[in-house]
């Protein structure tokens, strides 16, 4: 109870001080909407600048990059990617930004990787993934990036995790995982070496996703389920911020009814704008301020302890142009965070998942 007092008035001073029009646990702002609407974008934040990459609108794939910074609020066109393509996954290291696999015709999963150097405006190819895959997962952990699962040709779910060098621009193959499924949502503890790994689609139809959460341990490549979704979910995003939290938030269900094949196309989906908080430490969930719209599909990224929510697809292609930014209860947080030693999620300083 001391905690949801303290939640509610930190929402109020926050949201007086920094302009949120929402209020209650945590608080959300509209932000100038992006010039190219698209869904099944991902976006990455280098510093304050947040970047929207490719996607598809009610026309072929995307190409094109847009950079949002975040301190003037405004949109400015970057260079495309050379490869255009939707449902892929990008994050950032060391201050560039690296987008895995994805599909151009949504048949086939690409495996080409791209790097991005935000301060020169290039794109680099780097080394093809060994297993290509339409909406994996992507998270950093200290030196490599961990691409997890996704799906391979038709969207038949895919158990493959790879590891990225990029220093080196190597993979490495690691064990499948025991419950493959694509677009989930991921966050990772890099000083803990354990990536959380919530919901996703459990086969290629798009009608069956799940409520199981995971926890992967990288350094010993076992998993440990977790407390579950609070329904299947999946084209979803999970942010991990310096308070020790993660945010999961909107979402697409099939509702069970519909069309002759009850596929991507069929019109019979439930959006959500739930915002859930899950604390790593506690294994426990709780219900946050909600999103202003509901949707699935968008890009996420965490600058400066806030979570940018970009565009994204609500029941058709090309309707989304909307973006807002989440401000977790808490906030500002410091650079690093820390857990006490009886802490079960770190026991010193640390880095955190796309905030370099």
């Amino acid at each position: 109870m001391k905690r949801a007092k303290y939640q509610m008035l930190a929402g109020l001073l926050l949201c007086d001080l920094f302009g949120f029009s929402a209020t209650g646990f945590g608080a959300w702002r509209e932000l100038r909407p992006i010039p190219t609407g698209r869904w099944g974008l991902a976006a990455a934040a280098v510093g304050d600048t947040v970047y929207a990459i490719a996607g598809q609108d009610d026309s072929p794939k995307i190409s094109k990059v847009e950079a949002f910074d975040t301190g003037q609020g405004k949109w400015e066109g970057r260079k495309e990617i050379p490869s255009g393509r939707v449902r892929h996954a990008a994050v950032t290291f060391k201050g560039k930004i690296y987008v895995f696999g994805g599909t151009f015709d949504g048949i086939a999963a690409l495996g080409q990787v791209e790097e991005y150097d935000p301060k020169n405006d290039v794109w680099k190819m780097k080394a093809d993934m060994p297993t290509p895959r339409i909406a994996p997962m992507a998270v950093v952990m200290s030196s490599n990036i961990y691409v997890i699962g996704g799906a391979t040709d038709l969207y038949f779910p895919s158990p493959a995790i790879e590891v990225y060098n990029p220093t080196t621009d190597t993979w490495e193959k690691k064990a499948d995982m025991p419950n493959p499924r694509w677009g989930a949502a991921a966050a990772g503890i890099a000083t803990k070496g354990k990536i959380y790994i919530f919901g996703g689609a459990t086969d290629f139809t798009h009608e069956n996703s799940t409520t199981e959460v995971d926890e992967y341990n990288t350094r010993t490549e076992t998993w440990t389920p977790k407390s579950k979704l609070q329904r299947p979910l999946h084209n979803f995003s999970a942010s991990f911020v310096n308070s020790g939290m993660i945010y999961v938030m909107g979402g697409q269900k099939w509702k069970g009814k519909g069309g002759v094949d009850g596929g991507i196309n069929d019109p019979d989906w439930t959006f959500y704008d739930d915002v859930w908080e899950y604390s790593p430490e506690e294994d426990k969930w709780s219900r946050m301020q909600a999103m202003p719209k509901s949707k699935s599909s968008y890009g996420s990224a965490v600058a400066d302890g806030r979570i940018y929510v970009i565009a994204g697809w609500a029941g058709g292609a090309g309707d989304e142009n909307s973006v807002h930014v989440y401000q977790p209860p808490g906030w500002p947080f410091p650079k690093n965070f820390a857990v006490n030693s009886q802490g079960k999620l770190a026991t010193k300083w640390g880095e955190i998942k796309n905030h370099q």
